[in-house]
């Protein structure tokens, strides 16, 4: 047991910090692709790459600890009490931190990164191109703007309707991510959304919301009993993990909680209407898992 609290630990602090720190150098990379690049502070962006990395982290940390634990045989109701403790207990003290730091730092003028580029600078927007004539720093200055069947714009002062200066495209790095993956990360955003709305409202509604959905992840354990293979178990608690997931978004959407709302007509407080479905289905799969493990008993290897 000593060793699935340390994987559980190391799998949580792990995933936490390396997903921060890329969703920190894309909260940068985002900043620098402004022209000119976006000024103020990044701390804001860095705070809620933290909460985006603590969603991710318990997601991913409990798949793991889950699919380590079906391994090495532990014993499933002290493989779910552990990792119910210990997830809760990382996602509250982490919620906590990142709820204590300051929206910005007071010490001196607020400065965002440099813009990139020297005069000449091209950008391509669709099939328009804009040539910039001095330091791409200077949001008003002259530029050449080229746009198919027609012949070179000179702009001197670039001002469109109502004296406003006109936007520049973006400097893009990098292609579109997958649909997949978008969807994954949108998934995840709302999840920390989630958690940063509810210890905003207090620790009752937190530690409800979080508890429960910690509670329905550990349910979804028997996924990970399925075969023999781990590999595959693993896969399957992916895909598990995955559909808990969506249905998280769905359930918090605003028009299914203004009508399961409206249903219960005030007789249960808003912010446990969503923990107290997580917590039904949970109890459904532990039920499902028990009258299996009776009705079948517990095969081996070799019977899978």
């Amino acid at each position: 047991m000593a060793q699935f609290v340390l994987f559980f630990c190391c799998c949580f602090t792990v995933v936490f910090l390396c997903t921060a720190t890329i969703r920190c150098f894309l909260a940068w990379d985002t900043a620098v692709q402004f022209v000119p690049a976006d000024s103020g502070t990044l701390l804001p962006q860095f705070i809620s790459a933290g909460w985006i990395s603590l969603s991710i982290g318990l997601y991913s940390a409990l798949l793991l600890s889950l699919s380590y634990a079906a391994r090495r045989r532990i014993p499933v109701i002290i493989t779910r009490l552990v990792s119910f403790i210990l997830a809760l207990g990382f996602t509250w003290a982490i919620s906590l931190g990142l709820s204590r730091l300051p929206e910005s730092i007071g010490t001196g003028p607020e400065k965002g990164p440099a813009t990139l580029g020297k005069p000449g600078l091209l950008l391509s927007e669709a099939d328009t191109v804009i040539v910039l004539l001095e330091d791409p720093a200077k949001k008003d200055g002259p530029r050449v703007v080229s746009i198919p069947g027609r012949p070179l714009i000179y702009q001197e002062v670039p001002r469109g309707p109502g004296n406003t200066i006109l936007d520049l495209p973006p400097i893009l790095f990098h292609q579109e991510d997958p649909l997949s993956f978008k969807a994954l990360l949108i998934d995840m955003t709302l999840t920390a959304g989630q958690f940063r709305t509810r210890l905003q409202e207090g620790l009752v509604p937190f530690a409800a919301y979080v508890g429960a959905l910690i509670f329905l992840l550990v349910s979804l354990d028997f996924v990970l009993h399925l075969s023999s293979w781990p590999l595959a178990n693993l896969f399957f608690g992916a895909l598990a993990f995955r559909g808990t997931l969506v249905f998280e978004s769905f359930l918090n959407s605003r028009e299914i909680q203004g009508g399961i709302h409206a249903f219960l007509k005030n007789r249960l407080p808003e912010f446990l209407i969503s923990p107290l479905i997580f917590v039904v289905i949970g109890l459904l799969l532990i039920l499902y898992s028990l009258l299996s493990f009776f009705a079948w008993g517990r095969r081996t290897p070799d019977e899978n």
